[in-house]
C-alpha cells in the first residue's frame, strides 16, 4: 500500500486520522514531541484544520487520491497517486504518481478520494 511508504518513519502522533483524543493525550503526556518528524504532527494538524470540514476533497497526507480536471499536465487526469505533502499557505497538495519523476502540486478541487 502506497500510504505505508508515504508514512514510513512517522511517529505514532503523526497518524492523526487514527488517533483518539485519549490516545493523543497519552502520547503527549508520555513525552511525544508534536514538532518532530516531517511533516510534524503539529504541521499536519494545522493543514487538516485549515480546510473546511465540509470540503469532500480535503485529503490527508498518505491518502490515495484520483486526479481529475487538470489543465496542465492533462495526461495526469484519471491517474491515482498518494498525497505526500500538504501546504496550507498555497492550498495545494504534493501528490506522487507511480512512474513519475516529480510530485504534482494540484489544488484540492483536482482531487477526489480514490476508489478502494
Amino acid at each position: 500500500a502506497a500510504w505505508l511508504v508515504a508514512s514510513r518513519g512517522w511517529t505514532p502522533l503523526q497518524h492523526l486520522e487514527a488517533l483518539t483524543v485519549d490516545r493523543a493525550r497519552t502520547l503527549l503526556r508520555g513525552g511525544a514531541d508534536s514538532s518532530s518528524g516531517e511533516p510534524s504532527a503539529l504541521e499536519r494538524a494545522r493543514v487538516l484544520c485549515s480546510w473546511s470540514e465540509s470540503d469532500p476533497t480535503a485529503a490527508a497526507v498518505a491518502s490515495t487520491v484520483a486526479i481529475h480536471s487538470l489543465v496542465s499536465p492533462p495526461s495526469m487526469n484519471g491517474k491515482t497517486g498518494v498525497v505526500v505533502s500538504a501546504n496550507a499557505s498555497t492550498g495545494r497538495f504534493g501528490v506522487r504518481v507511480a512512474g513519475e519523476a516529480k510530485a504534482l502540486a494540484p489544488r484540492p478541487a483536482n482531487l477526489e478520494p480514490a476508489a478502494a
